[in-house]
């Protein structure tokens, strides 16, 4: 019944703004004619120096129009009265006072009592003028009785057509109302069961029309809305996770750096070879976290650009061997076996060979790190079709299922018990797909517990270099 309600109080104010609206509109309609036929009247005086025409001419008009015409001199008085049968008793006498603004050049509009004249008028006076001067003012009243009936009669009409369509609106409502409720009922207990937490629930959809369209909105957002809580409480947990990665890999070498600055300054240390081992420490954290905020830099610019500068046709058979050239000595020295298959040693990219090489750096350190001694790290490049493929696999522990799509991610380590000495700033992969994506390529991982993992790269081939 609500609806009903509004709309009862909606068409009683429209009927209240109509009323005024429609006596406004009488009355500007009647003060505008009134103001017409009293500039007639001042053209009949200025054009006729007989007083006995100008009276009779006014008289015809006053009958015509049913109404009184007055004219005063200059000094206020009356110089021509010219009443219609309707008024039985003393036309308005007019004070002085009353006429001034027309004596200032403007028209007069007066709806109501003048002075003690015993009925309701509707007025108007306008001024007479001469050789640039005012000399007389034409006055033309009527009973405002008629004008009332209209309005009243014109309100009448609007009031009766104004119940019928709010009689028919109320029927329409309570149909509408009762073929709205059903569904309307089913999906408030639906959105309830959502916010109690209970999504995926789903309501029946029976029509097309907008209650139709309401309903497969919230079946839609009943089904996708435990998907984005999902997506955000795991966004709201890496930002959290990616705050404290960095306050912890910030921390733990500035304090390292303040607490062996401090022990130099304040003298504690005396010997030259313990000095010279906490400066070596200071520097060593020093450039830890440059690294880190170097990581954080790149990556930040490499995320806000569209393309890498400085692209050049790049082999990639050479851009293997001379990378995996850089880590036979460490592998060497941890008794891990690094081998190197290439394929297809013509294979060319178009791209950063600086960025490339980057790629291929985290990838390969990331293996031999995860890899215990007597293992082995593989690198393998080969075409496919108009791509080529540089795989990095290792015989390590593996990537946990339910960690492979997570190790992208900023700061994210699969060994979280791994030491600060024993990985980088957690940068690298994140690093290493951008860089990866602007080339055109993608990286992707295939990895199961103590299987070790496969990292490979795919990129577009360039032909006819």
């Amino acid at each position: 019944m609500l609806i009903v309600t509004l709309i009862l109080i909606v068409l009683a104010v429209s009927i209240l703004i109509q009323s005024n609206q429609i006596k406004s509109l009488i009355y500007n309609q009647q003060a505008q004619f009134f103001i017409y036929e009293a500039n007639e009247v001042s053209t009949i005086i200025k054009n006729e120096s007989s007083s006995e025409v100008v009276n009779e001419r006014v008289r015809i008009l006053a009958q015509f129009l049913n109404a009184t015409i007055l004219i005063y001199d200059r000094d206020g008085d009356l110089t021509t009265a010219q009443k219609t049968q309707h008024e039985g008793h003393n036309h308005v006498i007019l004070k002085k006072e009353f006429l001034t603004r027309v004596w200032q050049g403007g028209n007069i509009i007066h709806a109501g009592k003048v002075n003690n004249y015993p009925i309701d008028i509707f007025l108007v006076a306008v001024p007479v003028i001469e050789n640039d001067k005012i000399t007389k003012a034409v006055v033309i009243y009527s009973p405002l009785a008629p004008l009332k009936q209209q309005i009243n009669s014109i309100r009448q009409i609007s009031f009766w057509g104004a119940l019928l369509g709010m009689g028919l609106a109320t029927i329409l409502s309570v149909f509408i109302l009762k073929t709205m409720t059903r569904p309307l009922l089913k999906m408030e207990a639906v959105a309830h069961a959502i916010a109690n937490g209970e999504f995926g629930k789903q309501v029946p959809v029976v029509t097309n029309d907008e209650v139709g369209k309401l309903a497969s909105s919230l079946n839609n957002m009943s089904l996708q809305l435990k998907e984005k809580i999902e997506a955000i409480e795991r966004l709201d947990k890496t930002r959290q996770e990616f705050v404290s990665n960095v306050s912890h890999e910030l921390r733990t070498p500035l304090t390292v750096i303040q607490s062996f600055s401090e022990a130099i300054l304040d003298g504690l240390v005396k010997e030259e070879k313990v000095r010279d081992f906490y400066l070596k420490n200071i520097l060593e954290e020093s450039k830890r976290l440059k690294r880190l905020v170097d990581d954080l830099l790149d990556l930040k610019a490499l995320e806000a650009g569209q393309t890498l500068a400085d692209m050049e046709y790049v082999l990639i058979s050479k851009l293997v061997m001379v990378t995996s050239g850089n880590f036979m000595s460490l592998a060497k020295e941890k008794n891990i076996d690094l081998n190197v298959t290439i394929k297809d040693k013509e294979v060319t990219v178009y791209g950063n060979i600086d960025r490339l090489k980057q790629v291929m750096t985290n990838l390969i350190g990331n293996a031999i790190a995860h890899t215990q001694p007597g293992g082995r790290v593989e690198i393998m490049e080969e075409q496919k079709d108009d791509r080529v493929l540089i795989s990095v696999a290792d015989n390590g522990p593996g990537i946990p299922p339910e960690e492979i799509e997570h190790i992208w991610e900023r700061f994210y380590k699969v060994d979280k018990s791994r030491s600060r000495g024993a990985g980088g700033t957690g940068l690298g992969l994140a690093i290493a797909r951008r860089i990866v994506e602007l080339h055109g390529g993608s990286i992707t991982v295939e990895s199961a517990p103590g299987q070790g993992a496969v990292f490979i790269v795919n990129l577009p081939i360039i032909n006819n270099v």
